[in-house]
């Protein structure tokens, strides 16, 4: 996870974000932003990359990924990616794609910060490329 110290990819300065390895050794390098331990900055995310990490904090129940290029028929996958299981938020129930958006629903309310990881899926089903 990289702390950006300069917005990237839609991503605001002061966030923390998890992106490929390479990416975030990349961004280091630049000067973007410093090697983070975490959690990912919990809340709506808006961004231009086709993949990614977002967090909810305790007591929420969804977040939006905001993104361009999403539509009503983009596909997605996404999972609880928390290092330890939340007792109550156990699953996604819902993936809602809108126009410019998506919706990632949980079966309850966390008891503590959760992070989903997230993909757009190709055209077939298969990830996108550019991540």
């Amino acid at each position: 996870m990289i702390l950006l110290s300069k917005p990237y990819g839609g991503y605001a300065a002061g966030t923390i974000v998890q992106l490929s390895t390479s990416v975030e050794a990349a961004l280091v390098a630049s000067g973007y932003g410093s090697v983070s331990a975490g959690p990912v900055t919990p809340g709506a995310v808006s961004t231009t990359q086709p993949a990614g990490r977002v967090g909810i904090a305790a007591t929420g129940t969804s977040v939006v990924v905001s993104n361009s290029e999403f539509t009503t028929e983009s596909k997605f996958s996404a999972y609880l990616s928390n290092a330890a299981a939340d007792g109550t938020a156990l699953y996604i129930t819902r993936i809602t794609p809108a126009a410019g958006s998506v919706t990632f629903t949980l079966n309850a309310a966390a008891t503590a910060a959760v992070a989903i990881d997230w993909a757009l899926l190709g055209p077939y089903g298969g990830m996108t490329t550019n991540a």
